[in-house]
């Protein structure tokens, strides 16, 4: 468009400006209330907020108006100024509405005000002009000011976001009472009552900054709809993952999360209840990470009970006391009796029988009753060490 003000004097510029300011300003009470009635009839998302937050709307259409009359009644247009519009605006305003309502919303007023040109300008068509130009040139300025609100809003919200998951894991590590891991768990955004896994491995060493794997991993988890908590702390990448089903635990889903981690073996806690008691998955999961480098494996992806020998040998004595309870409590003497002697004595079914003076399979057959009873199978290497110091940890206790 032509500028109309190159064909005026600076002393007519400012008289035409002037005329025109006063009208606008007279104009403001219904300027603002035929934008707040086409919000109405027109704009879905402002039809379903509540009463408070149209109020709250209200405000920063009022003062969008308010603005454009002041900007333009001044006696030398300055944009600086223009994003007192949105600083002003309530906080929670400005935090609940998306950058595309923000823009709807200057769009509505500016639409509303040319739409009143004629009105304010009469028929004189310089002024028309140059009225119709300063609401270009005021919206143009409205939209960068908005784009800067909304990614400072943004940059803040991440980095509150990244702050309560920092908490949110600490609680879990820590073992926080429930309270606290549910009120945290609540403001990051989490499903409390969802079931809850876990995973812990090497913290990646590529080219690639950590952050983008981090922010991959919560990409991935959104797109398989878990809720999802990653943090880094020491040398391990901490995942907690959140579903609306067990069933969402699959280990091609789990897959999906280890290309992120450095190299190694990446351990998988167990399926809990909630995010209450994730402590109970992260925990074994952080034993199993810390003990794997007694075990010589290939395996990308290890579950945390495949290393129960090497976390008890590396300090956590926690973690047989299920299959020392069933092996006190769920296992006859003479069958504990028999797979002590076969681990500890006679490693072979017929020296056990020898020196028990009882048939091959009967020893068999109480081996047998021991994988049953406890999951761990007396005859394979890996089942039988665990089996081995079940047995010595339950003499002590």
């Amino acid at each position: 468009m032509t500028d109309s003000s190159l064909y005026l004097s600076a002393e007519r510029l400012d008289a035409e400006r002037a005329v025109l300011a006063r009208r606008v300003h007279r104009m403001t009470g219904s300027l603002t209330s035929s934008a707040m009635s086409r919000m109405d009839e027109t704009v879905s998302w402002f039809q379903a907020l509540s009463a408070n937050q149209r109020a709250s709307v209200g405000t920063i259409v009022e003062a969008g108006v308010n603005s454009f009359v002041e900007w333009f009644g001044s006696e030398r247009i300055e944009t600086s100024d223009v994003g007192t519009l949105f600083e002003n605006a309530p906080r929670g305003v400005v935090r609940a509405l998306s950058l595309q309502q923000t823009v709807e919303l200057v769009r509505t007023i500016m639409a509303v005000v040319e739409e009143s040109v004629a009105e304010i300008a009469g028929d004189n068509r310089i002024r028309q002009a140059y009225l119709r130009e300063s609401l270009l040139r005021y919206s143009r300025e409205i939209a960068f000011t908005a784009a800067e609100v909304f990614a400072t809003a943004a940059e803040s919200r991440g980095a509150w976001d990244a702050r309560l998951q920092d908490l949110m894991l600490d609680s879990i590590i820590s073992d926080d009472p429930d309270h606290t891991i549910e009120s945290r768990a609540l403001a990051a955004g989490w499903h409390i009552d969802q079931p809850v896994t876990t995973l812990v491995g090497p913290v990646p060493q590529s080219r690639i900054p950590v952050e983008t794997h981090i922010e991959q991993i919560r990409r991935t988890a959104r797109n398989q709809e878990l809720d999802v908590l990653v943090g880094i702390q020491s040398n391990q990448m901490i995942i907690v993952l959140g579903a609306s089903d067990v069933s969402s635990f699959t280990p091609a889903k789990t897959k999906t999360f280890l290309a992120h981690f450095g190299t190694g073996t990446v351990i998988s806690g167990p399926i809990v209840e909630n995010v209450k008691v994730a402590h109970q998955s992260l925990s074994p999961a952080l034993s199993a990470f810390q003990a794997a480098v007694l075990v010589t494996t290939s395996e990308r992806l290890m579950n945390h009970d495949e290393l129960l020998s090497a976390r008890v040998l590396n300090g956590d004595r926690e973690a047989l006391r299920p299959l020392i309870g069933k092996l006190q409590s769920e296992i006859r003497d003479d069958v504990r009796s028999t797979l002590a002697t076969y681990l500890e004595q006679a490693p072979s079914i017929e020296g056990c029988a020898r020196l028990l003076f009882v048939h091959v399979n009967t020893v068999r057959y109480r081996l047998k009753r021991v994988a049953e009873v406890t999951g761990f199978d007396p005859l394979n290497p890996q089942d039988a060490l665990a089996l081995r110091l079940a047995l010595m940890l339950g003499r002590i206790s």
